[in-house]
């Protein structure tokens, strides 16, 4: 079994997942994922269903394998993602090793595994423009944009962006407690606002599954957002368009 942290069990949270709509397919294995609502110990599931085999003795022993192989990765996956790993009928008469070497392909490829030899390169790490901030604290001293200058203070506190060669990953929320993490082949498009005379701006990442990520007050704006195209696919990279459009 897994350790209790990192087993995937209800049945919402299947649904979620599945309903994410992000999959790597492998010979042996598909692997689903999709981001949690906070930044907790990965979570994984196991699914070999009767078209694998009829026999439950098969499939018991399925899981039983792949939790081994599973195990060992398990400190090198990213916090913050729940997966679901469906077994394929190819996978009926394989070694553990096999098995290991395509799931470390597809965690990989996924951005979710840290593998030796493969670095996380940070293009920015921090927080939202400091314009922002100044001006809605202006804005606050008329009671009607009280709630604006409320929003800028909470981003200023607690507002943070990493961005990577693998991913764009934005934390904030009350006390920055909520964490959302997007690899770069799940976005579909990207919208900009500048803001402040182009000092900054505002960014809304689509995703396939058609959820939006929200991107308030990005600093260095147009220099993250040329980082950012360069990892676009390129139909991605089409639609959005340059800086405004």
């Amino acid at each position: 079994m897994l350790p209790r942290q990192h087993r995937l069990r209800d049945r919402h949270d299947f649904d979620r997942v599945y309903q994410h709509k992000t999959a790597h397919h492998g010979k042996l294995a598909v692997l689903w994922l999709a981001p949690q609502s906070s930044r907790e110990a990965p979570r994984l599931a196991i699914v070999v269903s009767k078209k694998v085999s009829k026999r439950a003795v098969d499939r018991n022993r399925l899981k039983r394998q792949w939790r081994r192989v599973i195990r060992p990765l398990l400190p090198q996956m990213a916090a913050g993602w729940d997966m679901i790993v469906v077994v394929r009928q190819a996978a009926l008469h394989v070694s553990d090793e096999d098995c290991r070497t395509e799931l470390t392909q597809l965690m990989a490829k996924a951005g979710v595994l840290t593998m030796p030899g493969i670095s996380e390169d940070v293009f920015y790490e921090g927080g939202p423009h400091w314009g922002d901030l100044v001006i809605n604290l202006l804005l606050g001293l008329t009671v009607i944009c009280l709630p604006l200058t409320v929003g800028a203070i909470v981003r200023a506190l607690w507002l943070r962006y990493r961005i990577t060669n693998r991913r764009i990953t934005v934390i904030g929320g009350w006390m920055g407690r909520d964490r959302s993490d997007v690899i770069y082949n799940e976005i579909t498009k990207v919208v900009t606002v500048p803001r402040g005379w182009g000092a900054y701006g505002d960014m809304v990442v689509t995703l396939k599954d058609g959820s939006r990520l929200e991107m308030r007050a990005v600093p260095r704006f147009r220099e993250i957002y040329d980082y950012i195209s360069t990892k676009l696919s390129p139909a991605a990279k089409s639609v959005s368009g340059a800086i405004g459009s």
